[in-house]
């Protein structure tokens, strides 16, 4: 009998410690949930792939280098002007004068913009401000050396150098390096700021001195610009 409660005692004995060592043992820990991705920041972009998925490329041309019709060249340009106006015509606060077909230049870009969000704009941008700038396109004729004072002396006279530096090359914050640009689009751009065809942001600041130049003087100061080679960086 005694044997008996001594195994019992030792049972019950050996039974509460197990138990007291599972309540004392620590419970897995439980997995934490996995956080969604963060979105993609402007630096993990693709500017370049973004250029030519967006359709960038169709107008303005491999590396933003070879426009065609009277769309500017974006290689080289300031991003955070780049930047400024993809929002712009986005929203619709830049609006061109019209194509052949009667509709704002800018349509057919505002059109895609809903297939760029801002940091794919912001990415875009930064991707073309890198990118080397074209040479200055051949005219023809090509201007003479008097053709080409003559336009700077207007473009100096007009007081474009104010924001866009000397011979077009060291414009202010946010505004565009005109520099090497294509004629044909700075008469149309220059003409349809005078005109109060473009509409957009700044150009209150550039109106009082674009009222100032009739069709010569803006001819002479495209033609000078035009062939302003831009610095390589």
């Amino acid at each position: 009998m005694l044997r008996y409660a001594t195994g019992l005692v030792a049972a019950l004995l050996i039974s509460t410690s197990a138990a007291l060592a599972q309540t004392a043992a620590p419970a897995p820990a439980t997995p934490a949930p996995t956080e969604a991705a963060a979105p993609a920041a402007p630096d993990a972009l693709d500017g370049k792939a973004l250029y030519a998925s967006k359709t960038c490329v169709a107008c303005h041309g491999r590396n933003g280098a070879k426009a065609i019709q009277v769309f500017p060249d974006l290689a080289g340009q300031d991003g955070k002007y780049l930047f400024e106006q993809m929002n712009d015509i986005a929203d619709g606060k830049r609006v061109s004068g019209p194509d052949a077909r009667g509709y704002p230049r800018t349509q057919g870009m505002k059109d895609v913009m809903h297939l760029v969000n801002a940091a794919e704009r912001k990415a875009i941008a930064d991707y073309l401000a890198k990118e080397a700038a074209p040479k200055p396109r051949k005219l023809e004729p090509a201007p003479d050396a008097a053709r080409l004072a003559e336009g700077k002396d207007a473009y100096a006279k007009g007081g474009c150098v104010t924001c866009h530096g000397v011979d077009g090359l060291k414009p202010l914050a946010g505004h565009p390096h005109l520099g090497g640009m294509k004629r044909d689009y700075l008469v149309l751009q220059m003409t349809e700021i005078r005109d109060g065809v473009r509409q957009g942001a700044k150009l209150k600041t550039m109106l009082p001195f674009a009222k100032k130049l009739d069709e010569a003087k803006i001819a002479a100061i495209a033609d000078y610009l035009s062939q302003v080679e831009r610095p390589a960086k």
